[in-house]
């Protein structure tokens, strides 16, 4: 898997800490920090920071709600960072179902 930590670096420190349930993981602008809920899984931690990083990158301000345009570009390029296309296909002529095709990508 791609090493999303690193890809984090140039734009924002990442810290990991207690957070209230429900909230994976925030941007600050002010500070330029990246902050993780302690209690995500490593796959968990891997979307979550890749969605923070796009962010980052653009230097959002505040949480518009997930179905804002700032929220679906976040989406669109944490999508981006973490599936490779070639492998995408490749696994798409193997199985349909999502399921799988999520495994298969996993390794």
């Amino acid at each position: 898997m791609i090493d999303v930590e690193s890809l984090a670096l140039p734009w924002a420190r990442v810290v990991t800490l207690p957070m209230e349930a429900g909230i994976q993981g925030a941007f600050d602008r002010e500070t330029s920090t990246i902050f993780l809920a302690s209690n995500l899984s490593d796959m968990q931690r891997a979307c979550v920071l890749a969605h923070e990083i796009s962010h980052a990158k653009h230097r959002d301000h505040g949480c518009y709600g997930h179905r804002s345009p700032m929220e679906r570009r976040a989406d669109m390029d944490a999508a981006r960072l973490l599936i490779n296309p070639t492998e995408y296909a490749t696994a798409e002529l193997v199985c349909d179902n999502v399921v799988w095709l999520a495994r298969e990508l996993n390794g």
